[in-house]
């Protein structure tokens, strides 16, 4: 861990130089702590738990690792991400933005979009959410969802949005047409036989289709007058 560049990463975060010192042993706090809490990260920077914890307090006041980690979006690449993924807090019996998993367990979810690297998944955008924030604030997981991808339209531009089979649902793609953002979904991607990447493509098409590899795929934004609700690839005929 000695030999990680703890400044130089976060002078490509934050620009102030009083916050880049502070965030580089926030980094590196956080890799020794293997958590995000506050609490367990400021058992490990420097000085006592107290005057850290202030210290990370007043640090986050000054920077929002939101927005500095929309700075490790990847230009290069060719698609982005999106997974979300379930965070267990069985002990957080009395925090607010936890509530309950499957199986009865106590936790949260992240969704989080990242750019592919040298196969690795970079972040560079998330969300949080669970049953008690639901509920809390009346509203619903999907517009989480939309909230996460209207966020960083602009920054996603024309690569497709790779997500797994669970959001595979109408008001999301419904507000991903809305957004003009493309959306394969992995798990459903077919080649429409007999139907060129040119064409219109009726609701019919869909009956008789097969499943081919994602790298087959030639992606762009559908028409709204022909199927936008289900996929925004067009596949060329086998």
């Amino acid at each position: 861990m000695r030999r990680i560049p703890f400044e130089r990463i976060a002078q490509l975060l934050f620009d102030e130089p009083t916050v880049i010192k502070g965030m580089a042993e926030v980094l590196q706090a956080v890799l020794q702590a293997r958590s995000a809490r506050w609490t367990e990260i400021a058992a490990k920077m420097k000085g006592s738990e107290a005057a850290a914890y202030k210290r990370l307090q007043r640090l986050m006041k000054r920077a929002d690792p939101r927005e500095a980690l929309l700075r490790l979006f990847v230009e290069q690449s060719d698609f982005v991400l999106g997974d979300p993924t379930e965070i267990e807090r069985q002990q957080a019996k009395k925090t607010k933005y936890v509530g309950e998993l499957k199986g009865k367990r106590r936790g949260f979810w992240v969704l989080v979009l990242a750019t592919p690297f040298r196969g690795r998944a970079i972040p560079f955008h998330f969300v949080t959410y669970s049953s008690a924030t639901i509920n809390r604030e009346a509203t619903s997981r999907n517009q989480y969802h939309f909230k996460a991808f209207a966020r960083v339209k602009a920054l996603i531009g024309e690569r497709p949005l790779v997500l797994d089979r669970e959001f595979s649902y109408l008001e999301l793609f419904k507000s991903l047409v809305v957004e003009r953002i493309y959306f394969p979904s992995i798990s459903s991607i077919y080649r429409l036989e007999g139907v060129s990447s040119s064409s219109s493509i009726p609701a019919s098409s869909f009956s008789s289709t097969k499943k081919v590899k994602l790298s087959q795929a030639k992606w762009r934004q559908l028409p709204a007058a022909t199927y936008p609700l289900f996929q925004a690839i067009v596949l060329p005929p086998a």
